[in-house]
C-alpha cells in the first residue's frame, strides 16, 4: 500500500495538535536566562530562553506584557509560565509566555531598576548637575580595596601617564555588609580634607552580588553630594551600577579611570614644547614685521622730521641773509660812490677850498659879511678871513667899479 504524501502545513498542523493536547506542555514553568531580547513595536516581546546546554524561543503577547511589572534585559534569570506550541508557518515550536517571574538574581535586578527609576526621577543622573573632571589633576584620591587588582591597575596606569602625579588611597571594603559605610567614609574624608582634584571610586569585576554595594542608595547619594568630582570605575565594561549613573563620569574599568583622571605628562610636555616653538616663531615673525615697519616709519619720519624742516628753513634763512648782505653791499657801494661824487662836487663848492685857492672872506668885526664896497667907508675896521687865519685891516681907499 502506497504511503500518503502530506503537505508541510499538514505536518506542522498535526504536530501543533499533538502539543496542544499534551497536558504538561499546556501549562509549564521554565527556568532560564534571557537572550536575543526584542520588544516589537506592536508591544509583543520576543526572546530566547537558554541554559548551559539548550535554547528555546519564547513569545509574549502584548496583553500579558502589561502585567509583567519590570523591564526584561538580556542576561536576566527568569521563570516563565506558559504553553509550548508550534508556529505553523515556520514549523518552529516555542513557548507562548503568559507570565514572567524573576528568578534568584532577578530580585536584585528588580531592586536595581526600582532605585534607578527613583534616582532618575529625582534628577541625580542629569548631565547638568555633573561636575567637570579636572583636566590637569595634581592629586588623585582613590577609594577601593588596598589588596585588590584595581588599585594596582590604577597606580600602574597613572604613573605611566604622569610620574609626578600624587595619589592617596582610602582603603575601603568593596563588597559585603560593611562596604557601603567604608565607601561613604572615604568620600566624606576627601571632601573634608579637600586635598585632591578627583576621586576614583571602584573595584574589579565580579558577579552582581559582588558589585551590589555600588547599587546601594546611600552610596549613590554620597556620590551625588560630593563637592569633588568622582569617576565611577566598577567591574568590567559590560557592568553597570547605580554609581556609574550618579557619578560625574563613568569609566568602563579601573585602568580606564586612571586614563581619564590623570593627564599624559609626556604628551603635555611635548605639546608645551611645540606651543613654545610656535609662539617663539610667531614672536620672531612679529618682531621682524615690527622692525621693518619701524624702519619704514623712520624713513618716513626722516622726511617729515622737525629737525629737517628746521634745517631747511635755516638754510633758506641763510640764503636770504647772504642775499641781503650782497644787496646791502651793492647798495653801500653805490651809495659810497655817490657820496664820493658828491664829496668831490662839494669840495668844488666849499668856501674853505676857495680860500685855499686865494680867495678871502670879508666881514666886519661883528662877523657880518661884507659883499659890497658900499657897506664900507674909510677907516672902517674889517676882518679878512683867509685859509689859514684872520686879518684885521683898516679901509684906506674905497674904489667903486665903474660899471656899478
Amino acid at each position: 500500500m502506497e504511503k500518503q504524501i502530506l503537505k508541510v502545513s499538514h505536518v506542522n498542523a498535526y504536530i501543533k495538535q499533538l502539543m496542544d493536547k499534551d497536558f504538561i506542555l499546556k501549562n509549564l514553568s521554565v527556568q532560564g536566562e534571557v537572550s536575543n531580547y526584542k520588544a516589537h513595536s506592536s508591544g509583543h516581546l520576543y526572546f530566547t530562553l537558554k541554559d548551559d546546554e539548550s535554547t528555546i524561543s519564547c513569545v509574549m503577547f502584548k496583553t500579558h506584557v502589561q502585567n509583567t511589572g519590570f523591564e526584561i534585559e538580556n542576561g536576566m534569570k527568569i521563570i516563565v509560565q506558559g504553553a509550548v506550541s508550534v508556529y505553523e508557518r515556520s514549523g518552529q515550536y516555542q513557548i507562548y509566555v503568559r507570565k514572567i517571574m524573576q528568578d534568584g538574581l532577578g530580585k536584585l535586578y528588580q531592586e536595581f531598576e526600582a532605585l534607578k527609576r527613583k534616582l532618575k526621577i529625582e534628577g541625580l543622573f542629569e548631565e547638568d548637575v555633573k561636575k567637570p573632571i579636572c583636566k590637569y589633576a595634581g592629586h588623585i584620591g582613590i577609594i577601593t580595596s588596598d589588596t585588590g587588582a584595581a588599585i594596582r591597575d590604577i597606580v600602574q596606569v597613572a604613573k605611566r601617564r604622569n610620574p609626578y602625579i600624587k595619589m592617596t588611597l582610602y582603603p575601603a571594603l568593596v563588597q559585603g555588609p560593611e562596604a557601603a559605610l567604608t565607601i561613604i567614609k572615604g568620600i566624606t574624608y576627601f571632601n573634608q580634607e579637600k586635598n585632591v582634584d578627583t576621586i576614583i571610586l571602584g573595584r574589579g569585576g565580579g558577579s552582581i552580588e559582588d558589585l551590589w554595594v555600588f547599587n546601594e542608595e546611600a552610596v549613590a547619594r554620597s556620590i551625588y553630594a560630593s563637592v569633588i568630582p568622582i569617576i565611577s570605575a566598577v567591574g568590567h565594561e559590560t557592568d553597570f551600577t547605580i554609581s556609574d549613573f550618579v557619578a560625574d563620569l563613568r569609566a568602563p574599568t579601573p585602568s580606564a579611570a586612571a586614563e581619564l583622571a590623570v593627564y599624559d605628562y609626556y604628551t603635555l610636555q611635548n605639546n608645551l614644547n611645540q606651543f613654545e616653538l610656535t609662539l617663539r616663531q610667531a614672536m620672531y615673525r612679529q618682531l621682524d614685521f615690527k622692525k621693518k615697519k619701524l624702519e619704514l616709519l623712520e624713513v618716513q619720519l626722516s622726511h617729515q622730521h622737525p629737525r629737517l624742516k628746521f634745517e631747511r628753513k635755516y638754510q633758506y634763512i641763510t640764503e636770504l641773509e647772504d642775499k641781503i648782505k650782497m644787496l646791502m653791499e651793492n647798495i653801500l657801494r653805490r651809495k659810497k660812490h655817490q657820496v664820493n661824487l658828491l664829496e668831490e662836487q662839494l669840495k668844488g663848492l666849499s668856501p674853505i677850498q676857495r680860500l685855499k685857492e686865494g680867495y678871502a672872506y670879508l666881514s666886519d668885526l661883528e662877523l657880518n659879511k661884507i659883499v659890497s664896497v658900499k657897506q664900507l667907508k674909510s677907516n672902517d675896521k674889517i676882518m679878512v678871513t683867509l685859509s689859514d687865519g684872520q686879518v684885521i685891516a683898516t679901509v684906506d681907499v674905497i674904489d667903486y667899479n665903474k660899471e656899478v
